[in-house]
């Protein structure tokens, strides 16, 4: 039976969900067929013809689609477009046609985009870093065309939505297509190197050759790197399943449909790390990196890492975690821009980049991008870290590194420089995070920096871990700088991370000061379950990145913003030895409205526990209706207290779980955010207190502070805060505002138990005696909005 013909209109449907949805054009803009009739210049001038689409870029700007119903017509389509429409309208003088698109495919095979711009009178197909662009024209392509009026783009980065929308799209049409979640990574990578050539893969074929036409394009690919043994990570095979051959053959065109649409050839090279932020979406968000143990670390933190470290070609880079190549792509790309010398460039990218990964889907994604970066060698290798080492030799003069299965007393460790983020240990595993910081360090010479991303426990907890920073990191290296990330940084993995900066090989000075940082925002913002840039939120990274290459180089330099960073030793009186910034940073001064603010907060919930639990008679309620709000002017000078300048008792509550207590009147302190703390009532005889502020230790918000002007007990995660005789009752609501308004150096990872309390400081007003000023915390108390709203009760 013959086949049926096939018509244009498959690609109506097509070219309209691509410019509307993908490209960013209006619907307003966009004329089909008959519609483009409306256009006077081309109801003149083209008569009954018309193209398949016409889009309006503006009045007196066109821009011509035509399209064919094969892939192998795309040459006509284009040419058709240019003769046919494009130079019949531009005899038009108020309107003209500068872009033209030929399109040619079915939903059988795919379709497939050429395009021309026409450049002072002469049409130039248009390209992305010398590399046609293979999908319909966006609107922000079509700008910046306009806008260096040249069809040759250079370093166009595709847009973050684009992106998502790809990887999301071919996440569904591989899951359509029946193929696993661990096996498309594979997929991904073989369909990226077949289409490296930029070669069209014939797709019409039956599904058995199109799966041997990929994989022989892939092992042509490998052989042209010398990394034929790869194949075997990365050839795809039909499902055993002939009843499946045709739907994975219809996933495969869709997928490479997607990808030619992101022209993603052209995107690779660009001066960006294009694939690697397409693996960090695809993985991540497609629910793929779960399911392979991989925790992309985002492309923004290795091309800092990278810049940091001011890495060189020069260096040589070593990556014992490697995943897909992000880290060794960005110290690439830095390589590259610090680059004086092209030779010595070529020598770094044979022999300077080094990267083991032991999960095989993974170890082919970061081989397919270093392939695209343009690494000739390509020192990446499949294997366990634990089980290489790399020794120096020499090759023509320069040194470079070779893999050993064994370690020598012989051997001279080559690597200049390390980033890392080694696999999050599972409950139960035996290679903790900091066996891998330690595997790195052994590859190192003398003198080089490396940095990790580490778990907050790795550099707090006690037990192993306090045991390998005594013993081992701080008497063998020396630690420069700590990161503290933003806690959503790797959504949506919840582990709060931080970044570590080490020299190898020499003793940490206890007198040495360390650069300690806690970044809050990085650009970036969480919106629809994803995390994008945004240019509504500010980089912090950026206003520390001076301060960290003087870190990192061992530059004396003096910084301190409260909250943010400071520079200052290590305090090993600490028995924790906590090495986070949250132990070092300075609080500051908490603004005047923001005490009103937590102050106001901490009355209204006690009040609404008084009121709520019939506590009438209760004193504070007599004090807060006495009360009356006034305006605050003033300045002030304010003094550091510990909390032991403070109370004269602070320990922790006496009582572990509820259920072993009888119901009764007495209010038991918790870790609950609400209801000041209660948890419930129960009938206790002994260890009761009252007029205290208690402090979580525990929970979702560690460190919140509540006052107590009745009696209570506390259960054993709450620490008790009694005050010294001295305090007025307007003093404690002070002090119990400038306790909450530290939570920041507090989370699920670091808890704000008994041991750590020495380490907080309150801020107080203080008089020209250097006393607590209560005259100052009156009228600041006096203030809070609360006061006049009682007198509605």
């Amino acid at each position: 039976m013959a086949k049926p013909k096939r018509s244009e209109v498959h690609a109506y449907k097509y070219i309209l969900n691509e410019l509307i949805s993908k490209k960013g054009w209006d619907k307003t803009q966009i004329h089909t067929q008959q519609e483009c009739q409306s256009i006077s210049v081309i109801s003149k001038h083209l008569k009954n013809k018309r193209p398949e689409n016409v889009v309006e870029i503006n009045s007196a700007i066109l821009y011509v689609i035509e399209a064919k119903n094969a892939r192998i017509k795309i040459e006509q389509a284009l040419f058709e477009a240019e003769e046919y429409y494009a130079n019949i309208i531009n005899k038009s003088k108020s309107t003209k046609v500068l872009f033209i698109t030929g399109i040619a495919g079915n939903d059988d095979e795919g379709f497939i985009a050429k395009s021309k711009f026409l450049e002072n009178g002469n049409w130039k197909v248009i390209t992305e870093n010398e590399i046609e662009v293979t999908g319909l024209l966006s609107k922000i392509q079509v700008d910046k065309i306009l806008e260096i009026n040249n069809a040759n783009i250079k370093d166009f980065e595709i847009d973050e939505k684009e992106f998502l929308s790809a990887s999301e799209n071919i996440n569904q049409i591989l899951h359509d297509g029946a193929i696993n979640k661990d096996y498309r990574a594979r997929v991904i990578s073989a369909l990226l190197l077949a289409l490296v050539e930029g070669s069209v893969i014939d797709l019409s074929v039956n599904p058995s050759v199109l799966i041997q036409s990929i994989n022989l394009r892939v092992d042509m690919m490998l052989r042209k790197h010398g990394k034929q043994d790869f194949a075997r990570y990365i050839k795809i095979e039909l499902p055993s399943s002939e009843d499946n051959h045709i739907k994975f053959k219809e996933a495969i065109i869709k997928t490479i449909q997607e990808l030619l649409e992101l022209n993603i050839r052209s995107a690779m090279k660009s001066g960006k790390d294009v694939l690697g932020k397409f693996y960090e979406v695809f993985l991540k968000y497609g629910n793929g990196a779960k399911e392979i143990g991989i925790v992309l670390t985002p492309r923004h933190i290795t091309r800092f890492a990278a810049k940091v470290l001011q890495i060189t070609e020069n260096d040589l880079v070593y990556d014992p975690t490697c995943g897909t190549g992000g880290f060794l792509v960005a110290a690439l790309d830095e390589a590259r821009r610090n680059s004086k010398n092209e030779a010595k460039f070529e020598l770094f990218k044979k022999n300077g980049i080094y990267g083991i990964e032991e999960q095989d889907p993974v170890v082919a994604l970061a081989l397919v991008n270093m392939i695209f970066r343009g690494d000739g060698k390509n020192n990446i290798i499949e294997g366990n870290c634990f089980n290489k080492w790399l020794n120096s030799i020499e090759e023509k003069g320069n040194i470079i590194a070779e893999y050993l299965d064994r370690n020598f007393n012989s051997r001279v460790p080559p690597i200049t420089k390390v980033l890392m983020n080694p696999p999050f240990a599972q409950k139960g595993s035996q290679r903790k995070e900091y066996h891998y910081v330690e595997q790195a360090l052994h590859q190192m010479q003398d003198t080089g920096v490396l940095f990790a991303i580490l778990p907050m426990s790795v550099l707090l907890k006690g037990g192993e871990e306090l045991t390998w920073r005594r013993e081992y990191l701080l008497k063998n290296h020396t630690v420069l700088a700590v990161i503290t990330f933003p806690e959503d940084i790797f959504y949506p993995v919840g582990v709060r991370t931080l970044g570590v900066f080490i020299k190898k090989g020499i003793p940490h000075n206890k007198r040495k000061d360390v650069f300690w940082t806690k970044i809050s925002f990085d650009g970036f913002i969480k919106s629809k379950g994803k995390r994008l840039a945004s240019p509504k939120v500010v980089n912090q990274f950026d206003w520390i990145e001076d301060y960290l290459i003087k870190a990192i180089n061992e530059v004396d330099f003096d910084a301190n913003e409260p909250k943010l960073y400071i520079n200052k030793p290590i305090d090993f009186t600490d028995k924790q030895l906590e090495l986070i910034p949250e132990a070092y940073l300075d609080e500051g001064i908490i603004s005047i409205s923001d005490t009103i603010e937590e102050i106001d907060k901490i009355v209204r919930e006690l009040l609404s526990y008084l009121i709520i639990g019939k506590r009438m008679d209760n004193p504070f309620l007599k004090f807060a209706k006495l009360q009356k709000t006034q305006s605050f002017e003033s300045k002030i000078t304010y003094k550091i207290f510990s909390l032991k300048d403070l109370f004269i008792y602070i320990n922790t509550g006496d009582f572990h779980v509820s259920s072993d207590l009888d119901i009764g009147a007495i209010p038991l302190i918790s870790c609950k955010t609400v209801e000041n703390g209660t948890e419930g009532h129960f009938d206790i005889k002994e260890n009761i207190f009252n007029n205290c502020i208690t402090i979580a230790s525990d929970g979702s918000w560690p460190m919140s502070a509540f006052y107590h002007p009745y009696d209570f007990a506390a259960k054993d995660n709450v620490i008790i805060c009694k005050p010294k005789e001295n305090l007025s009752l307007k003093a404690i609501l002070f002090i119990a505002a400038q306790l909450n308004s530290q939570i920041w150096r507090f989370s699920y990872g670091r808890k704000c138990y008994l041991n750590k309390i020495d380490k907080i400081q309150i801020p107080l007003p203080v008089n020209e005696n250097n006393e607590i000023d209560n005259i100052m915390v009156d009228s600041i108390v006096n203030s809070v909005p609360i006061w006049d709203d009682l007198k509605m009760i």
